[in-house]
């Protein structure tokens, strides 16, 4: 099954990426996601919120190193 990952920086990225996710679902396309943010606390709630029901593992920041190995390894396997 393939592994999407992305970025979210912002508002428009995250609005982007659910737009993205959500015709992949009504596609019927089988896939996994991985969703990094550079800060998840500066995310609107409601744009976080419509992201979370299509999207699957996610970061809350850059800065959580070790917890992106260890999720990332995990898919991996």
């Amino acid at each position: 099954m393939p592994l999407f990952l992305y970025g979210v920086s912002n508002r428009d990225k995250a609005r982007l990426t659910t737009i993205f996710l959500q015709y992949f679902i009504n596609q019927g396309i089988e896939f996994d996601s991985f969703l990094v943010f550079e800060n998840q606390q500066e995310m609107p709630r409601a744009d976080l919120a419509r992201l979370s029901n299509v999207g699957g593992e996610m970061i809350a920041s850059l800065n959580a190193e070790d917890d992106f190995k260890r999720k990332l390894l995990r898919k991996a396997a």
